[in-house]
């Protein structure tokens, strides 16, 4: 008498079977705590402003070179509207951008730089070691001020 050797009822072996999924937490509600944690003291800042961790603020800015002066013209939730004295060619705008929120922020030039858009009036301004919180005070001082 022959035994014959039945099949599983799927045809898949561990070769062909999808990962696992990731990202679910295991061991309790750390991770749910502390992401509404971040969530609270996000919530009272505009989305232009986003803290990337340790330290590192991310400005959304929206550039308007070639004004007479340079100011912050509104704080939106999208962008920073920030009128820049220079014209947009050769990276003088990029550079007087970078000078300006420095003097604003009050802090160093070379902890200001240009994450993203550098040939686009869409930009992302990086700061690091500041907080949410100096920024965006800083921020709406200089607003009101103009």
């Amino acid at each position: 008498m022959f035994f014959v050797k039945k099949k599983a009822k799927t045809n898949r072996d561990w070769r062909t079977m999808a990962p696992g999924k990731r990202g679910k937490a295991k061991g309790g509600q750390a991770p749910a705590a502390v992401a509404s944690a971040a969530a609270n003291t996000v919530g009272e800042f505009p989305a232009c402003l986003r803290l990337m961790p340790p330290s590192t603020v991310a400005i959304s800015v929206h550039a308007k070179p070639g004004s007479k002066v340079a100011t912050i013209t509104e704080i939106g939730e999208e962008a920073v509207g920030v009128q820049i004295d220079a014209p947009a060619r050769d990276g003088e705008a990029n550079a007087a951008l970078v000078d300006f929120i420095s003097s604003v922020l009050g802090v160093k030039k070379r902890e200001v730089s240009i994450g993203s858009g550098s040939k686009s009036r869409e930009k992302v301004v990086l700061v690091q070691d500041v907080t949410l919180g100096s920024v965006f005070e800083a921020l709406k001082k200089a607003c009101n001020s103009s």
